[in-house]
Protein backbone atom coordinates (compact mmCIF):
# COMPACT_ATOMS: atom_id res chain seq x y z
CA UNK A 1 0.00 0.00 0.00
CA UNK A 2 1.48 3.29 -1.05
CA UNK A 3 2.28 5.70 1.72
CA UNK A 4 0.42 8.99 1.77
CA UNK A 5 2.65 12.02 1.88
CA UNK A 6 1.68 14.67 4.38
CA UNK A 7 0.44 17.92 2.90
CA UNK A 8 2.89 20.80 2.64
CA UNK A 9 3.32 22.63 5.90
CA UNK A 10 1.36 25.84 6.28
CA UNK A 11 0.56 28.36 8.95
CA UNK A 12 -3.18 28.51 9.53
CA UNK A 13 -4.74 31.97 9.70
CA UNK A 14 -5.78 32.51 13.32
CA UNK A 15 -9.26 34.04 13.43
CA UNK A 16 -9.65 37.35 15.23
CA UNK A 17 -11.40 37.35 18.58
CA UNK A 18 -15.08 38.15 18.90
CA UNK A 19 -15.46 41.87 18.29
CA UNK A 20 -17.94 44.69 18.72
CA UNK A 21 -16.72 47.01 15.96
CA UNK A 22 -15.85 46.46 12.30
CA UNK A 23 -13.67 48.96 10.42
CA UNK A 24 -14.26 49.42 6.68
CA UNK A 25 -11.51 51.46 5.03
CA UNK A 26 -9.41 51.83 1.88
CA UNK A 27 -6.01 50.45 2.83
CA UNK A 28 -3.89 52.57 0.51
CA UNK A 29 -5.53 55.76 1.84
CA UNK A 30 -5.64 55.33 5.62
CA UNK A 31 -4.23 51.98 6.80
CA UNK A 32 -1.05 53.44 8.32
CA UNK A 33 -2.51 56.83 9.28
CA UNK A 34 -6.06 57.61 10.39
CA UNK A 35 -7.33 54.02 10.57
CA UNK A 36 -4.37 52.77 12.63
CA UNK A 37 -4.78 55.73 15.02
CA UNK A 38 -8.50 55.05 15.42
CA UNK A 39 -7.87 51.35 15.98
CA UNK A 40 -5.31 52.21 18.69
CA UNK A 41 -7.77 54.60 20.38
CA UNK A 42 -10.52 51.95 20.38
CA UNK A 43 -8.09 49.41 21.80
CA UNK A 44 -7.17 51.80 24.63
CA UNK A 45 -10.88 52.00 25.46
CA UNK A 46 -10.97 48.18 25.52
CA UNK A 47 -13.34 48.05 22.55
CA UNK A 48 -12.79 44.84 20.59
CA UNK A 49 -12.36 45.89 16.99
CA UNK A 50 -11.97 43.93 13.77
CA UNK A 51 -9.44 45.32 11.32
CA UNK A 52 -8.60 43.42 8.14
CA UNK A 53 -4.83 43.41 7.75
CA UNK A 54 -4.88 41.35 4.55
CA UNK A 55 -4.23 43.04 1.23
CA UNK A 56 -7.03 42.77 -1.32
CA UNK A 57 -6.71 39.76 -3.59
CA UNK A 58 -9.05 38.86 -6.42
CA UNK A 59 -12.53 40.12 -7.10
CA UNK A 60 -14.52 38.35 -4.45
CA UNK A 61 -14.67 39.48 -0.83
CA UNK A 62 -13.83 36.62 1.53
CA UNK A 63 -16.58 34.81 3.49
CA UNK A 64 -14.65 35.41 6.74
CA UNK A 65 -14.81 39.16 6.12
CA UNK A 66 -18.56 39.01 5.51
CA UNK A 67 -18.97 37.06 8.74
CA UNK A 68 -16.87 39.64 10.61
CA UNK A 69 -19.30 42.34 9.47
CA UNK A 70 -22.26 40.17 10.46
CA UNK A 71 -20.86 39.62 13.96
CA UNK A 72 -20.23 43.29 14.71
CA UNK A 73 -22.58 45.47 16.74
CA UNK A 74 -21.26 48.64 15.09
CA UNK A 75 -19.50 49.33 11.81
CA UNK A 76 -17.29 52.33 11.07
CA UNK A 77 -17.02 53.32 7.41
CA UNK A 78 -14.02 55.53 6.68
CA UNK A 79 -14.87 57.23 3.39
CA UNK A 80 -11.61 58.46 1.84
CA UNK A 81 -10.56 59.69 -1.61
CA UNK A 82 -10.17 56.23 -3.14
CA UNK A 83 -12.72 54.27 -1.11
CA UNK A 84 -15.06 53.78 -4.08
CA UNK A 85 -12.26 52.51 -6.32
CA UNK A 86 -12.17 49.30 -4.27
CA UNK A 87 -14.72 46.61 -5.09
CA UNK A 88 -14.03 45.10 -1.65
CA UNK A 89 -14.90 48.34 0.14
CA UNK A 90 -18.13 48.69 -1.84
CA UNK A 91 -19.13 45.10 -1.10
CA UNK A 92 -18.38 45.67 2.59
CA UNK A 93 -20.58 48.76 2.47
CA UNK A 94 -23.50 46.82 0.96
CA UNK A 95 -23.12 44.11 3.62
CA UNK A 96 -22.97 46.70 6.44
CA UNK A 97 -26.21 48.33 5.24
CA UNK A 98 -27.80 44.90 5.05
CA UNK A 99 -26.78 44.23 8.67
CA UNK A 100 -28.14 47.59 9.74
CA UNK A 101 -31.48 46.79 8.14
CA UNK A 102 -31.75 43.20 9.35
CA UNK A 103 -29.86 43.22 12.66
CA UNK A 104 -30.05 46.85 13.77
CA UNK A 105 -26.29 47.25 13.46
CA UNK A 106 -25.09 50.79 14.27
CA UNK A 107 -23.37 52.62 11.42
CA UNK A 108 -20.84 55.42 11.91
CA UNK A 109 -19.62 57.10 8.70
CA UNK A 110 -16.39 59.12 8.77
CA UNK A 111 -15.58 61.43 5.87
CA UNK A 112 -11.80 61.55 5.86
CA UNK A 113 -10.45 64.34 3.66
CA UNK A 114 -13.43 63.92 1.34
CA UNK A 115 -16.53 66.06 1.08
CA UNK A 116 -19.67 64.21 2.27
CA UNK A 117 -21.57 65.57 -0.74
CA UNK A 118 -19.10 63.82 -3.07
CA UNK A 119 -20.02 60.51 -1.45
CA UNK A 120 -23.75 61.24 -1.25
CA UNK A 121 -24.03 62.50 -4.85
CA UNK A 122 -21.25 60.26 -6.23
CA UNK A 123 -19.24 63.16 -7.64
CA UNK A 124 -15.52 63.89 -7.82
CA UNK A 125 -13.29 60.84 -7.28
CA UNK A 126 -16.39 58.76 -6.50
CA UNK A 127 -17.89 59.48 -9.91
CA UNK A 128 -14.62 58.55 -11.63
CA UNK A 129 -14.29 55.31 -9.64
CA UNK A 130 -17.84 54.19 -10.41
CA UNK A 131 -17.37 55.01 -14.10
CA UNK A 132 -14.32 52.73 -14.13
CA UNK A 133 -16.28 49.95 -12.44
CA UNK A 134 -19.00 50.21 -15.10
CA UNK A 135 -16.45 49.48 -17.84
CA UNK A 136 -15.57 46.13 -16.29
CA UNK A 137 -18.54 45.01 -14.24
CA UNK A 138 -22.25 44.40 -14.36
CA UNK A 139 -24.14 47.71 -14.41
CA UNK A 140 -26.75 46.43 -11.95
CA UNK A 141 -23.98 45.70 -9.46
CA UNK A 142 -22.56 49.19 -9.89
CA UNK A 143 -26.02 50.68 -9.43
CA UNK A 144 -26.30 48.79 -6.11
CA UNK A 145 -23.04 50.41 -5.02
CA UNK A 146 -24.27 53.85 -6.07
CA UNK A 147 -27.40 53.49 -3.95
CA UNK A 148 -25.39 52.15 -1.02
CA UNK A 149 -23.04 55.15 -1.09
CA UNK A 150 -25.98 57.55 -1.13
CA UNK A 151 -27.72 55.77 1.74
CA UNK A 152 -24.63 55.53 3.97
CA UNK A 153 -23.64 59.16 3.39
CA UNK A 154 -27.05 60.30 4.66
CA UNK A 155 -26.37 58.95 8.15
CA UNK A 156 -25.01 61.28 10.80
CA UNK A 157 -21.25 60.94 11.01
CA UNK A 158 -17.92 62.70 11.38
CA UNK A 159 -16.48 65.24 8.95
CA UNK A 160 -12.67 65.26 8.92
CA UNK A 161 -12.29 67.91 6.23
CA UNK A 162 -11.51 70.80 8.56
CA UNK A 163 -8.37 71.90 10.32
CA UNK A 164 -9.17 70.19 13.65
CA UNK A 165 -6.37 68.41 15.47
CA UNK A 166 -6.53 64.84 14.19
CA UNK A 167 -5.42 63.17 17.41
CA UNK A 168 -8.15 64.97 19.38
CA UNK A 169 -10.70 64.09 16.69
CA UNK A 170 -9.76 60.41 16.83
CA UNK A 171 -10.25 60.40 20.62
CA UNK A 172 -13.68 62.06 20.25
CA UNK A 173 -14.76 59.53 17.64
CA UNK A 174 -13.57 56.63 19.82
CA UNK A 175 -15.52 57.97 22.82
CA UNK A 176 -18.61 58.44 20.62
CA UNK A 177 -18.34 54.80 19.51
CA UNK A 178 -18.02 53.70 23.14
CA UNK A 179 -21.18 55.62 24.09
CA UNK A 180 -23.11 54.18 21.15
CA UNK A 181 -22.10 50.65 22.14
CA UNK A 182 -23.09 51.31 25.73
CA UNK A 183 -26.64 52.10 24.66
CA UNK A 184 -27.09 48.51 23.47
CA UNK A 185 -25.09 46.63 26.13
CA UNK A 186 -25.77 46.06 29.81
CA UNK A 187 -23.71 47.91 32.41
CA UNK A 188 -23.02 50.67 29.92
CA UNK A 189 -22.89 53.57 32.40
CA UNK A 190 -20.52 51.76 34.77
CA UNK A 191 -18.33 50.81 31.84
CA UNK A 192 -18.16 54.42 30.66
CA UNK A 193 -17.28 55.66 34.15
CA UNK A 194 -14.46 53.09 34.40
CA UNK A 195 -13.21 54.05 30.94
CA UNK A 196 -13.23 57.77 31.73
CA UNK A 197 -11.47 57.06 35.03
CA UNK A 198 -8.72 55.22 33.16
CA UNK A 199 -8.58 57.99 30.57
CA UNK A 200 -8.28 60.64 33.26
CA UNK A 201 -5.49 58.69 34.99
CA UNK A 202 -3.55 58.41 31.72
CA UNK A 203 -3.96 62.13 31.03
CA UNK A 204 -2.92 62.98 34.59
CA UNK A 205 0.26 60.94 34.21
CA UNK A 206 0.96 62.63 30.87
CA UNK A 207 0.34 66.09 32.33
CA UNK A 208 2.70 65.41 35.24
CA UNK A 209 5.31 64.03 32.85
CA UNK A 210 5.22 66.88 30.31
CA UNK A 211 4.14 69.85 32.44
CA UNK A 212 2.30 71.01 29.32
CA UNK A 213 -0.69 73.32 29.88
CA UNK A 214 -2.58 71.80 26.90
CA UNK A 215 -2.30 68.34 28.50
CA UNK A 216 -3.73 69.72 31.74
CA UNK A 217 -6.67 71.29 29.89
CA UNK A 218 -7.39 67.92 28.25
CA UNK A 219 -7.38 66.33 31.72
CA UNK A 220 -9.81 68.95 33.07
CA UNK A 221 -12.16 68.36 30.11
CA UNK A 222 -12.10 64.61 30.73
CA UNK A 223 -12.84 65.13 34.44
CA UNK A 224 -15.82 67.34 33.62
CA UNK A 225 -17.17 64.52 31.41
CA UNK A 226 -16.46 62.01 34.18
CA UNK A 227 -18.32 64.19 36.70
CA UNK A 228 -21.38 64.26 34.43
CA UNK A 229 -21.38 60.46 34.21
CA UNK A 230 -20.98 60.11 37.97
CA UNK A 231 -23.86 62.55 38.44
CA UNK A 232 -26.02 60.42 36.16
CA UNK A 233 -25.12 57.36 38.25
CA UNK A 234 -25.83 59.17 41.52
CA UNK A 235 -29.32 60.22 40.41
CA UNK A 236 -30.15 56.54 39.83
CA UNK A 237 -28.60 55.32 43.07
CA UNK A 238 -29.58 55.21 46.74
CA UNK A 239 -25.95 55.27 47.83
CA UNK A 240 -24.80 58.60 49.33
CA UNK A 241 -21.20 57.70 48.51
CA UNK A 242 -22.04 58.18 44.83
CA UNK A 243 -22.89 61.82 45.56
CA UNK A 244 -19.68 62.21 47.55
CA UNK A 245 -17.82 60.85 44.53
CA UNK A 246 -19.39 63.48 42.26
CA UNK A 247 -18.45 66.33 44.59
CA UNK A 248 -14.94 64.92 45.04
CA UNK A 249 -14.48 64.99 41.25
CA UNK A 250 -15.49 68.66 41.12
CA UNK A 251 -13.06 69.39 43.96
CA UNK A 252 -10.31 67.73 41.91
CA UNK A 253 -11.21 69.94 38.95
CA UNK A 254 -10.97 72.97 41.24
CA UNK A 255 -7.47 71.94 42.35
CA UNK A 256 -6.37 71.48 38.74
CA UNK A 257 -7.80 74.84 37.74
CA UNK A 258 -5.85 76.48 40.54
CA UNK A 259 -2.72 74.77 39.23
CA UNK A 260 -3.63 75.96 35.73
CA UNK A 261 -3.97 79.56 36.99
CA UNK A 262 -0.51 79.42 38.55
CA UNK A 263 1.08 78.07 35.38
CA UNK A 264 -0.54 80.80 33.29
CA UNK A 265 0.18 83.38 35.98
CA UNK A 266 3.92 82.86 35.82
CA UNK A 267 3.84 83.01 32.01
CA UNK A 268 2.37 86.55 32.08
CA UNK A 269 4.29 89.82 32.32
CA UNK A 270 4.50 91.21 35.84
CA UNK A 271 2.43 94.34 35.28
CA UNK A 272 -0.69 92.48 34.13
CA UNK A 273 -0.42 89.44 36.42
CA UNK A 274 -2.54 90.59 39.34
CA UNK A 275 -5.42 91.97 37.26
CA UNK A 276 -5.51 88.94 34.99
CA UNK A 277 -5.30 86.51 37.93
CA UNK A 278 -8.23 88.11 39.79
CA UNK A 279 -10.39 88.03 36.64
CA UNK A 280 -9.66 84.37 35.83
CA UNK A 281 -10.03 83.25 39.44
CA UNK A 282 -13.45 84.86 39.73
CA UNK A 283 -14.67 83.42 36.42
CA UNK A 284 -13.54 79.84 37.05
CA UNK A 285 -14.67 79.86 40.67
CA UNK A 286 -18.14 80.99 39.63
CA UNK A 287 -18.34 78.16 37.09
CA UNK A 288 -17.28 75.59 39.68
CA UNK A 289 -19.60 77.05 42.32
CA UNK A 290 -22.53 76.84 39.89
CA UNK A 291 -21.66 73.23 39.02
CA UNK A 292 -21.44 72.24 42.70
CA UNK A 293 -24.74 73.97 43.51
CA UNK A 294 -26.36 72.18 40.57
CA UNK A 295 -25.24 68.80 41.96
CA UNK A 296 -26.48 69.63 45.46
CA UNK A 297 -29.81 70.86 44.06
CA UNK A 298 -30.37 67.60 42.19
CA UNK A 299 -29.42 65.61 45.30
CA UNK A 300 -31.85 67.65 47.43
CA UNK A 301 -34.68 67.32 44.91
CA UNK A 302 -34.16 63.57 44.71
CA UNK A 303 -34.27 63.29 48.50
CA UNK A 304 -37.43 65.42 48.71
CA UNK A 305 -39.08 63.31 46.05
CA UNK A 306 -38.40 60.11 48.00
CA UNK A 307 -39.72 61.70 51.21
CA UNK A 308 -42.86 62.96 49.48
CA UNK A 309 -41.90 66.66 49.64
CA UNK A 310 -42.14 69.12 46.76
CA UNK A 311 -39.62 71.80 46.07
CA UNK A 312 -40.81 75.40 46.02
Amino acid sequence: MASISPPPSFTPKIPQQIHDVFLSFRGEDTRYTFTSHLYAALTRLQIKTYIDNELERGDEISPSLLKAIDDAKLSVIIFSENYASSRWCLEELVKILECKKNNGQILVPIFYHVNPTNVRNRTGSYALALAEHEKRRDKNKVQTWRLALKEAANFSGWDCLGTRNESELVEQIAMDILQKLDTITSGGLERRINTYNQNAQQKLEKSLRTGNLADMLELITTLYQLAELKLEKATKSNDSSDWDDVLATYERIKQLKQDKWMRKFFSKKNKIKKKWMRKLNAQDLEELKAARNHVLHIQREQFNSKMGFRGI
